[in-house]
């Protein structure tokens, strides 16, 4: 076993050492990170991190500094620092705390968000257990994009027994013309939704971009996409076809709502 794990852990390094991982809600949730425990440490400073992106050698966080706080921490470019990590793994009764020292590169404003600023860290040395979790989420990750491929233009119909088999909430929340909306989601692929809206809403057409936060039990996410064909529906509503980009949360609940749907023909 011990061999396995070193195996795996030389896999990873081999394969995804220098792949960042972008953090969203999402990444999060599948890395079991705790986000408000991420401390970063500059000599006898401690300042609490919001992880941006990662990788097995590099760390990009964000954290809240005014501007003269800001312009004091430029004296710590380029030299030692020090980053800590909290992780609640599945399977693992206690947390993972990881210290991890590096170089600080980087620190600076982001342009366009008030006292937000962004810290790039070259790392010294990268834990086995951060070197495991980082490659299995690019390994589950790349799956979820492999299953986007397979489950294109498989459109599962919201009525009520699917609905409960999925976990849906029966609640969409849509960005559109400049109107938020409710409306009643019809079909559902990985790639399109088909929406009931209201016809209240204004200059709707075709090539029209459109946010929708869909709420299920096991996640609550928005997908971005165009609207590409509209159609009259039930009297006061349209019906509206839209293609969406891909969400690794909505991959992983059809994969399960099929994995479901042939349990039970079986």
């Amino acid at each position: 076993m011990e061999f396995m794990g070193k195996s795996r852990v030389q896999s990873y390094v081999a394969k995804y050492a220098d792949q960042m991982v972008r953090f969203n809600p999402f990444t999060i949730k599948k890395m079991g990170l705790l986000q408000s425990q991420t401390m970063l440490k500059l000599e006898d400073y401690m300042l609490i991190c919001a992880p941006y992106q990662l990788s097995m050698k590099r760390a990009i966080l964000l954290v809240i500094l005014s501007r003269d706080e800001s312009d004091f921490f430029q004296q710590f470019q380029k030299k030692i620092t020090s980053l800590s990590f909290t992780f609640q793994r599945p399977g693992h009764k206690s947390h993972i705390n990881l210290f991890i020292r590096g170089i600080l590169e980087k620190i600076g404003p982001v342009k366009g968000r008030n006292n937000v600023c962004l810290v790039d860290m070259s790392l010294k040395n990268c834990p086995v257990e951060l070197i495991e979790i980082i490659g299995d989420y690019i390994i589950s990750f790349n799956s979820l994009k492999s299953q986007y491929e397979n489950f294109k233009d498989r459109t599962v119909v919201i009525n009520e027994e699917n609905a409960q088999v999925l976990r849906f909430n029966n609640y969409v929340e849509s960005y559109l013309a400049g109107q938020k909306v409710l409306s009643k989601l019809l079909h559902l692929s990985v790639n399109q939704l088909i929406l009931a809206i209201p016809d209240s809403v204004q200059d709707l057409g075709e090539g029209e971009k459109i946010t929708s936060k869909l709420y299920f039990q096991t996640y609550q996410f928005i997908v971005n996409g165009e609207v590409i064909k509209i159609e009259d529906s039930q009297p006061g509503f349209r019906q509206v076809y839209c293609t969406i980009d891909f969400s690794p949360e909505l991959v992983e609940i059809m994969d399960d709502y099929f994995f479901r749907l042939s349990f039970k023909k079986e």
